[in-house]
């Protein structure tokens, strides 16, 4: 069963605590925003200042969510076949 939903919270608290280095905050809430790829860059460039060594996990992680993303968009075009 799954848990409680979390409430979304808005893509403009999200990009203020990107803007603010709020990372702890950022990485807390991951589930409850609704991030694009431009933000994701934004989350490993943070994490490169402020954890390098979790940069290479978080870098494969945007990468497969790209991969993902870029594969469920040619299907959906039906690209690929």
């Amino acid at each position: 069963m799954l848990g409680p939903r979390l409430p979304h919270i808005p893509f403009a608290r999200a990009q203020a605590a990107l803007d603010a280095g709020q990372l702890a905050w950022i990485l807390a809430h991951a589930g409850q925003i609704s991030m694009s790829l431009e933000y994701e860059i934004g989350v490993c460039r943070l994490i490169s200042a402020q954890d390098p060594d979790q940069l290479e996990r978080a870098s494969a992680e945007w990468v497969a969510g790209f991969a993902q993303r870029l594969l469920a968009l040619c299907a959906g075009r039906g690209l690929g076949r």
